[in-house]
């Protein structure tokens, strides 16, 4: 906040840079893999047990994160926190903003990825074009709040303090992530029978463990 506001800004504009980067990098590579001939359609997903049994099995997992049993991205944060960091102290260049962007995709986007289903889905159904104006965008979106902040510095008197009611909230949120695991549940039960249900259910047994150790 001591910096002259032309720095500010000019340090949003890399961090967004980064993040759109790294937007770019996940839109290559998906046109690749379409190029390359994978059926990359709107909900096409959802006709593969192996997939939604690897999306239950992987929200299940989040949801006993966000139960509390443990925590995710500790150890990627203080690992990502090298290219930000120098000597201790956060580097005063633009290289710390720009890796400050990509580590803020590389970090949230797993944890954002369930709601920003529909958009992703859109996007991988359309041409070239119209697939990197959706990522582009929600790249855009990602970094709104902070480049905000950089732009008007006094907002930070309006964000909540840190307190007891972000853990609160973190474990309300996962209701409704196992809420949706046991959709996903169902959904197997119903098109590929109770065999397959039963494996999904000792996975459940072995993540939870692995969770606790």
């Amino acid at each position: 906040g001591n910096e002259e506001k032309h720095k500010l800004r000019a340090h949003g504009f890399v961090y967004t840079i980064g993040i759109l980067v790294s937007f770019w990098a996940l839109v290559a590579l998906l046109l690749a893999l379409r190029a390359a001939g994978a059926t990359l359609g709107w909900g096409f997903q959802f006709q593969s047990p192996v997939f939604l049994s690897l999306m239950a099995a992987l929200l299940f997992f989040l949801g006993l994160s966000l139960a509390g049993q443990f925590e995710i991205g500790l150890t990627l944060t203080s690992a990502g926190g090298a290219l930000v960091t120098e000597n201790g102290a956060p580097k005063q260049g633009y290289a710390g903003s720009f890796f400050t962007g990509v580590l803020a995709v590389v970090v949230a986007t797993p944890c954002t990825a369930p709601f920003m289903g529909a958009a992703i889905g859109y996007a991988l159904a359309q041409p070239a074009a119209v697939t990197f104006a959706v990522f582009t965008a929600l790249a855009l979106g990602l970094a709104a709040p902070y480049v905000a902040l950089t732009l008007q510095p006094a907002w930070t008197r309006l964000l909540p303090k840190p307190g007891v009611w972000m853990d609160i909230l973190k474990q309300a949120i996962s209701v409704p992530i196992f809420a949706t695991v046991i959709w996903l549940a169902w959904v197997i039960a119903t098109a590929y029978g109770s065999a397959l249900v039963a494996a999904l259910l000792a996975c459940f047994l072995l993540l939870a463990i692995a969770g606790w150790f």
